[in-house]
């Protein structure tokens, strides 16, 4: 997590929202922000390859959560810290969200639907959708 209290502030209001509609934010440095992304998840294997979204942060959020749910998300996220700088996602996310569903990975059933990057000047945003009903 970054050390800035004011991004992690923000990171806390945005992600109090985003649980509403199944969806979890967290903030990460900026650098390898995959790499800390996998220490906080305890994921093992690294080799996981990031792409620029190629629609945007919009379209990026709407594959996340939904047609329904997008628009309190996006508002939020942009109100608090603007638009993003770059969006990536996982070029195959099967892996990772196998390891994330294993069983001492975030819980047992819990189900990973989808994974995002919106990347900031001094950190970055991971937005992480998926249930455990």
């Amino acid at each position: 997590m970054p050390a800035d209290p004011v991004i992690e502030q923000k990171t806390a209001l945005l992600d109090q929202l985003a649980l509403r509609y199944e969806t979890s934010v967290t903030a990460f440095p900026a650098g390898d922000y995959l790499r800390a992304f996998c220490d906080f998840y305890e994921i093992k294997g690294r080799d996981l390859k990031l792409i620029p979204a190629p629609e945007g942060f919009h379209a990026a959020l709407r594959e996340l959560s939904g047609d329904d749910v997008w628009q309190p998300i996006a508002r939020e996220t942009e109100r608090l810290f603007g638009p993003p700088r770059r969006v990536t996602v996982f070029e195959d996310d099967k892996a990772l969200r196998d390891e994330l569903e294993r069983p001492e990975g975030l819980a047992p059933f819990f189900f990973v639907f989808d994974l995002m990057f919106c990347e900031y000047e001094g950190f970055t945003l991971s937005f992480l959708s998926g249930t455990n009903n």
